[in-house]
This record gives structure tokens, C-alpha cells and sequence, in this order.
């Protein structure tokens, strides 16, 4: 792989990273912290306590789902380092950058890819 590839999907992967710690300190910190924390203070009916169980349980859902995702882009980073991210698992030829924008966490080109699904 040459330098500036590396150096591009590296700036991709460390901006989606950030992007990903910003939306999940978010979500912890706004919906499930301050917001979420009011709602306690008020007295509340059975059906207000589910409805909060209910929020609860999506905003851990979405934290779980960024959590995994940043686990995905450490280790695509690790990848990048060692010199195996962006290559197919399949051809071991450079998956092209545009899908690796779109989808990062790509392990098989588009060619391989397509081929995987037919079958």
C-alpha cells in the first residue's frame, strides 16, 4: 500500500472514530443522562415507568451499536498499521477507496463481494 493511500484511509478512519465518540458521549451524556435523569424526579404511573424502561433499553441499544463500531474501527486501524486494511480477504487485491468510505469495516472488494452474495 502506498503512503498516501495509508495516510487517506487513516484520516477517514480516525474522522469516522471521532464522529462515532462524539455521538455516543451524546447519547449517553444528553438522552440518558440529564433528560432521562429528570424524568425520575416526577412521580410516574406504571405505564410512564415502562415507556422509560422502553427509552432505556433504545438508548442502550444505539450505545451498544456505536460501542461495536468503534471496536470495528480499532481494529481496522490495527489493520492499517500491519499493512492488511483494504485488502480483500478473498483476492487480496486493494478494495477501491469510495466503497471503503462507505463502508470501512469492508473486508472483500466489490468483485468478491458480489460474487459472495450470488452464491
Amino acid at each position: 500500500m502506498d503512503k498516501e493511500r495509508k495516510e487517506r484511509l487513516k484520516a477517514n478512519l480516525l474522522e469516522l472514530k471521532r464522529k462515532l465518540w462524539v455521538e455516543l458521549r451524546e447519547e449517553y451524556f444528553k438522552k440518558l443522562g440529564e433528560e432521562y435523569s429528570e424524568q425520575f424526579h416526577n412521580p410516574q404511573d406504571v405505564e410512564d415507568l415502562s415507556i422509560i424502561d422502553l427509552i432505556e433499553d433504545t438508548g442502550l441499544t444505539i450505545a451498544d451499536i456505536h460501542k461495536e463500531r468503534l471496536i470495528q474501527l480499532e481494529e481496522a486501524l490495527r489493520k492499517l498499521e500491519e499493512g492488511t486494511y483494504g485488502i480483500c480477504d478473498e483476492c487480496g487485491k486493494e478494495i477501491d477507496e469510495e466503497r471503503l468510505k462507505v463502508m470501512p469495516f469492508a473486508t472483500l472488494c466489490v468483485k468478491c463481494q458480489s460474487r459472495k452474495e450470488s452464491s
